[in-house]
C-alpha cells in the first residue's frame, strides 16, 4: 500500500511517499481501505516533532480518515467487510489503517466520504469543548479563534443548533467573508481591530462566557480581559506555541469574577468515557446526514502531495477542511 511516513521531523520535505505492507488488525482492531484522510494541523505537529502526543519514528501521520471496513479482528462483531465508516487513529495518511474498534464510527451509506473525514476530530472537538467541558446554554455568547479553520467552521454550525451567539477571530477579509458566510453573528480581525474592545461593545460590556482558544502563545493575557463572570478559556491547540505569559497572574484576575481556564485534547474523551465518544459522533453523524451540519472542504488532494497539504494549511490560507486522497 501507499503511505506517508515520517523518519524524521521537519520541515514538509521530511513526509515521504513509500510503499508498506497493509497492516494487520489485532484481535480488537478494524481495518479499513481509506477513502479520504483529513489534515489537521496536529499533523504539522507531528511532522516537526511539536506534537504532545509524538508517534514513535517512523510514523504514518494522520489521526482521522473515512473509508470501508477491509476486516476486523476476533473480537469485533459490531462492524463488517464493506461498511462505510470514518474513525480516528494514527496513520490515516495510507491507503489502509487499523485502529481499535471503539474509534470507528458507522456512517450511512449515503454520506459524503470527504465531509465524514472531516468529522471525527473537528467536529468531536468542537462537541466536547462546548457541551462537555463548558455546558454551553441558550443565550451565551461563544468566542472561537481561527474561525475559519476546520474546528472553527463545526463551532458555528454547532453555536446554531445551541442557539448561542458566536463570535469568530480572523486575520484577514477573505477570511472574514467565508466566516460570515458559515453564519458567524459577529466577525474580528484581530491583526486590524482592537479584540477586547470590540468584545466589549458586542458584549455590552459583559464579555464572552466561552472562549476556544486554539492558538495560546501570548493570546491569553487579552482572553481573561474578555472574559464573562464564570466564564471559561479553553484551551486546545499550541498554533502560535505554549502559552508567553505569567498564568497564576492572570489566574488571580479571573479570581475576581470567578473565571478560569481548561484545557482541552479529544483523547481524553475516549479515556474517560467510551460510551460518550460513541453518543456524541453518533449525534454528529445523525446531524451529518441530516444536513443539520455540513464540512467545507476546501481542497481535496492525491495522498502523494500531502507535503503541499501542510504546506497550505501552515500558510493560513486555507478556509474550512483539506483532504487527502490515498
Amino acid at each position: 500500500m501507499k503511505v506517508i511516513r515520517i523518519h524524521q521531523t521537519g520541515s514538509f520535505d521530511r513526509l515521504k511517499y513509500e510503499e508498506l505492507d497493509p497492516p494487520v488488525p489485532d484481535k480488537n482492531e478494524v481495518l479499513i481501505k481509506v477513502i479520504s484522510a483529513s489534515v489537521n494541523f496536529a499533523d504539522v505537529m507531528t511532522r516537526s516533532g511539536t506534537y504532545p502526543m509524538m508517534p514513535p519514528l517512523p510514523a504514518i501521520p494522520g489521526i482521522d480518515c473515512s473509508g470501508i471496513v477491509e476486516s476486523v479482528g476476533e473480537n469485533v462483531t459490531q462492524f463488517r467487510p464493506g461498511q462505510p465508516v470514518a474513525a480516528l487513529g494514527q496513520g490515516c495518511y495510507a491507503e489502509y489503517m487499523a485502529t481499535d474498534a471503539g474509534a470507528v464510527f458507522p456512517i450511512s451509506e449515503d454520506i459524503d466520504m470527504d465531509e465524514a473525514a472531516a468529522i471525527p476530530v473537528n467536529y468531536l472537538t468542537a462537541y466536547h469543548m462546548m457541551h462537555t467541558m463548558a455546558h454551553v446554554k441558550e443565550g451565551e455568547t461563544i468566542l472561537a479563534y481561527a474561525a475559519a479553520g476546520g474546528v472553527g467552521t463545526a463551532v458555528i454550525q454547532l453555536a446554531r443548533l445551541a442557539n448561542v451567539t458566536a463570535i469568530g477571530l480572523t486575520s484577514t477579509d477573505e477570511k472574514a467573508d467565508y466566516v460570515r458566510a458559515r453564519g458567524y453573528d459577529h466577525i474580528i480581525n484581530y491583526k486590524t481591530e482592537d479584540v477586547v474592545k470590540r468584545v466589549k461593545e458586542i458584549t455590552g460590556g459583559k464579555g464572552v462566557e466561552i472562549i476556544l482558544n486554539s492558538v495560546a502563545g501570548d493570546t491569553f493575557d487579552r482572553d481573561f480581559k474578555m472574559l464573562a463572570p464564570l466564564g471559561q478559556i479553553i484551551w486546545f491547540g499550541m498554533a502560535a506555541g505554549l502559552p508567553q505569559t505569567n498564568l497564576t497572574e492572570q489566574l488571580g484576575v479571573g479570581f475576581l469574577k470567578s473565571a478560569g481556564i481548561r484545557t482541552f485534547m479529544l483523547p481524553s474523551i475516549f479515556d474517560l468515557d467510551p460510551t460518550l465518544m460513541a453518543r456524541s459522533s453518533e449525534i454528529l453523524f445523525n446531524d451529518l446526514a441530516d444536513k443539520k451540519i455540513k464540512p467545507h472542504i476546501y481542497e481535496r488532494i492525491p495522498l502523494s502531495e500531502a507535503a503541499r497539504a501542510h504546506e497550505l494549511l501552515e500558510s493560513g490560507k486555507v478556509q474550512g477542511k483539506l483532504i487527502l486522497k490515498p
